[in-house]
C-alpha cells in the first residue's frame, strides 16, 4: 500500500507544470514563452525570431516583424494581421503611427478606430526596451540584462530574467 501511494503521488506530481508568467522578447529578438513564478525565472524556447517589436498582455498581445504585425491569442497564435510599419500597441489595439490609424482587437475582429495617443503613451526613461510580457508584469531591458518587474499594488518587484539559452524547454 505504502509503494502505491508512493507510485501515485509520484504520477500527480509528473502532471504539475511549470506555470507561465507570459511571453517575452530576448537579446537575439526572438519571442520565448517565460515560465516560472517571481525570482525563479526559466525562458522556453524560441516561438517565433526576427521579432521587431513585441508587447504581451497576459491574454494576448501583438507582434511585429518583416512579415507586418500580428494579434496574438493568449496561446501566442496569430489571430488577426495588419500590414507592417512603426507601431505602438496597448492591451487590445494596435496604432500604425506612419498612417496614423489605430485598430482595436474586439475579441473576434480588428476594427478602425479614432486614434487616442493617451491609450498608447510610453513612460520616458533609460531602458533599451519596455514591454509588457503578462498581466501586471514588464520585461526591461537595461544594460544588457533582463528584468522581471511586477507591478501589482503592494507587491511591487525586481527580478532579474536569466539569458536564454537555445536548450531552454
Amino acid at each position: 500500500m505504502k509503494h502505491l501511494l508512493s507510485l501515485l503521488t509520484f504520477a500527480l506530481f509528473a502532471q504539475i507544470e511549470t506555470p507561465r508568467i507570459g511571453f517575452w522578447r530576448d537579446a537575439q529578438s526572438r519571442v520565448r514563452p517565460l515560465h516560472g513564478v517571481a525570482g525563479n525565472f526559466i525562458p522556453g524556447a524560441p516561438v517565433r525570431e526576427d521579432v521587431v517589436a513585441f508587447a504581451w498582455y497576459g491574454d494576448g498581445g501583438w507582434l511585429r516583424s518583416a512579415n507586418g504585425i500580428e494579434r496574438l491569442d493568449a496561446s501566442g497564435a496569430t489571430v488577426a494581421r495588419l500590414p507592417d510599419g512603426e507601431a505602438r500597441f496597448s492591451a487590445n489595439s494596435a496604432w500604425l503611427t506612419n498612417l496614423n490609424i489605430a485598430y482595436r482587437w474586439d475579441g473576434r475582429a480588428l476594427k478602425n478606430e479614432p486614434v487616442d495617443s493617451a491609450e498608447f503613451a510610453v513612460p520616458d526613461v533609460e531602458a533599451d526596451r519596455i514591454e509588457p510580457i503578462g498581466q501586471d508584469w514588464w520585461h526591461v531591458r537595461l544594460r544588457g540584462r533582463s528584468y522581471a518587474l511586477r507591478t501589482t499594488p503592494g507587491r511591487e518587484a525586481r527580478f532579474e530574467i536569466p539569458e536564454a539559452d537555445d536548450e531552454a524547454r
